[in-house]
């Protein structure tokens, strides 16, 4: 036989509590029948209005402008030494003002002065990445050195002429390795070394269609060099110059960008009207402020947030490259109003949760940016920090290769705009 249950009877004082909880439970359930898809597992006796996902695309740039210059001169990882008639012309000036007097043979404990060298090189360390050209060119090596103001680029450009040629080397940039050796004369380093003088050495590519990307870190391994032997001995080691200046009433940074820099006699065109220029040689950085409403900013959750940027086709420069475009952030607060401030104080856009974009210059169309965590973040930025990007290209100023884009100026069709995709926040409905 199946096992009895048995009923014991409650307390007479436990009625009216079972009553009224089985009262209010039959309540509530007949509250959260309205609408099982209403509120966060229905919080209240009142449902919440349902809402859905919504995408929209939003004019919202409110300035966007493109900046030349950068880097910042001189202080480039990169030095990029070019002939190429129809797009970027460059040459290099690398600077040693400290020349030795004095070595030790062999790295030993004796020290002699130096009277000779011999087998004198500037050595370029390089960007494999960099070299362009598969004909014969030539590296030209001059002596770039004077009294006159050479903070001036005319008066240094002034000097690359054939009285003060003293070196040179015929050469494949296809065909080269990591590293480049160009000769040049024994007896113009000796005669400074004796006046206890100063070398500063200018560079160019003459003679074909080429171009180097050399390393020109000054402070760190990688920078260029010049190399000779302090004697005729060829048992002895040889000595190693490396850059330095010295710049009368100058800061450290301007010493340091004054060792190894560029300056270029052809260079990549103005982004003109209705257009944002991104690289380019010297490279442009572009800069978009948005005014979203608030009542998505602040009052929805975004799941999607997109930059739509309309791409112009480029013919300048390595047109057939796929190059990385890197957005940075902007940190200000309204109270700085320079361009060339805020993009100098933005930061990388990896530390926002952007990340970079590859595009080839000569494409065009609707390009997207995703921005989704810095949209998300922009509700906990105080009031006074602009909504806004920047963008930057990989190996800035390292290379002649640029984005073009249609800025806020063009047509309606063809501006910035943000597209985002956003569930607005649940609000109580009265039943």
């Amino acid at each position: 036989m199946p096992e009895r249950v048995r009923f014991t009877s409650w307390p007479r004082l436990r009625g009216p509590l079972v009553l009224c909880g089985l009262v209010l439970a039959a309540v509530t359930a007949a509250a959260c029948t309205e609408s099982l898809d209403g509120g966060a597992a229905c919080p209240s006796l009142c449902p919440s209005k349902v809402e859905s996902f919504r995408d929209t695309i939003v004019d919202a740039v409110v300035l966007d402008s493109s900046l030349g210059g950068y880097p910042a001169f001189g202080l480039s990882p990169f030095l990029l030494i070019a002939n190429r008639p129809d797009t970027v012309v460059t040459s290099g000036v690398i600077r040693f003002d400290a020349l030795p007097t004095v070595f030790s043979p062999n790295k030993g404990a004796t020290v002699d002065s130096i009277t000779v060298v011999d087998s004198v090189f500037l050595r370029f360390p390089l960007d494999s990445t960099g070299r362009r050209g598969n004909v014969p060119v030539t590296l030209e090596v001059y002596d770039v050195d004077t009294t006159a103001n050479d903070s001036v680029t005319a008066v240094v450009r002034s000097l690359f002429r054939p009285d003060r040629q003293i070196g040179s080397l015929v050469f494949t940039p296809s065909a080269i390795g990591d590293s480049i050796r160009i000769p040049f004369s024994k007896t113009v380093l000796a005669a400074k070394i004796a006046a206890k003088g100063r070398l500063r050495l200018g560079v160019r590519i003459r003679g074909g269609s080429g171009q180097l990307r050399a390393v020109s870190f000054v402070n760190g391994v990688g920078a260029p060099t010049v190399v000779f032997d302090p004697s005729t001995d060829t048992t002895y080691a040889p000595q190693q110059i490396s850059p330095s200046t010295i710049v009368p009433n100058a800061t450290a940074d301007a010493e340091l960008a004054y060792a190894v820099y560029a300056i270029s006699e052809l260079a990549s065109p103005p982004p003109g009207a209705g257009t944002l220029v991104v690289g380019g040689y010297p490279a442009y950085r572009s800069y978009l402020r948005f005014n979203v409403p608030a009542r998505i900013t602040d009052s929805s959750t975004i799941v999607r947030a997109e930059v739509l940027l309309t791409q112009r086709s480029s013919s300048f420069g390595n047109v057939g490259d796929s190059i990385a475009l890197y957005p940075l952030v902007p940190t200000t607060t309204d109270l700085v109003t320079d361009l060339r401030r805020i993009l100098d104080l933005a930061a990388d856009g990896s530390f926002a949760g952007v990340d970079s974009t590859r595009m080839l210059p000569s494409a065009s169309g609707v390009r997207s940016v995703n921005v989704l965590a810095l949209a998300r973040n922009w509700r906990t930025l105080p009031t006074n920090v602009p909504r806004a990007i920047a963008f930057k290209i990989g190996l800035e100023g390292a290379q002649p290769a640029e984005l073009r884009f249609y800025s806020s100026e063009a047509a309606a069709t063809l501006r910035p705009r943000l597209r985002i995709t956003y569930l607005p926040r649940s609000e109580f409905a009265l039943p």
